[in-house]
């Protein structure tokens, strides 16, 4: 999974199949708490011949606030 939040470069998370990614909070910035847009791709790891395959990204966005 790579996530990338606005105004900063993505991160990526390496999990095993079957299993919970753990995202480690100790390498985001706390600015990065408050912004509006994130976004996420899923990739599955098929070797180093057939590449990965990703998912389209996904843009997310926070609530307006009223």
């Amino acid at each position: 999974m790579a996530v990338r939040v606005e105004g900063h470069p993505p991160v990526r998370y390496y999990g095993k199949q079957g299993k919970a990614i753990d995202l480690h909070h100790y390498n985001w910035d706390g600015a990065q708490r408050y912004t509006d847009d994130a976004y996420i791709t899923l990739c599955v790891d098929r070797g180093s011949i057939r590449g990965e395959l990703c998912s389209v990204q996904l843009h997310l966005t926070s609530p307006q606030k009223d």
